[in-house]
């Protein structure tokens, strides 16, 4: 995935956002939290530039689906143990949660470290073989709801004008 990840960061932010009233965070607020997550995996970009290259970004610890789900489970009993559902707590489980859709939309793009720390470090895995179609068509797919979920109110109220959609098929 080269441009997915932030598009998928909104949709899921998005789709998280009212579950997350009871934590009395803006909605703005744990949206950017969530797409800042999102795009937290590559971060390693700035080692990688250190390293020289030595080694692929998903091969540091930034892209192990493994760290990123434990930081999730920790953000979410966190909040679950919050009396008050804080907004700390809120923002901390979304921002795991999409680091943590980061790596599972890496795996099926490209090759990850599924079990690293824990498994063998030469042997990464991909689902992509398994997909009927080509990554680019699943970018797509991602990019085009999240920039419907984006207008979705500016979509809605121009068919609302026209009428029933129903009616302009017939």
């Amino acid at each position: 995935m080269y441009f997915a990840h932030l598009p998928a960061g909104y949709i899921t932010s998005k789709l998280f956002v009212k579950k997350f009233e009871i934590s009395k965070v803006r909605a703005k607020t744990f949206i950017s939290w969530g797409m800042f997550g999102a795009i937290a995996p590559d971060l390693d970009f700035i080692y990688y530039f250190v390293d020289h290259g030595k080694h692929h970004h998903h091969q540091y610890f930034t892209h192990f689906p493994l760290v990123w789900l434990v930081l999730l489970l920790l953000s979410l009993l966190a909040w679950l143990l919050d009396f008050h559902r804080g907004q700390a707590t809120a923002l901390a489980f979304i921002f795991t949660f999409n680091g943590f859709i980061h790596t599972l939309l890496d795996t099926i793009a490209g090759y990850v470290l599924i079990f690293a720390p824990f498994a063998d470090m030469n042997k990464p895995v991909t689902l992509a073989h398994y997909f009927p179609w080509d990554e680019g068509f699943l970018e797509l797919f991602v990019i085009l709801w999240a920039l419907y979920l984006w207008k979705k109110d500016q979509i809605l109220g121009m068919f609302s004008k026209m009428g029933s959609s129903l009616d302009m098929i017939e």
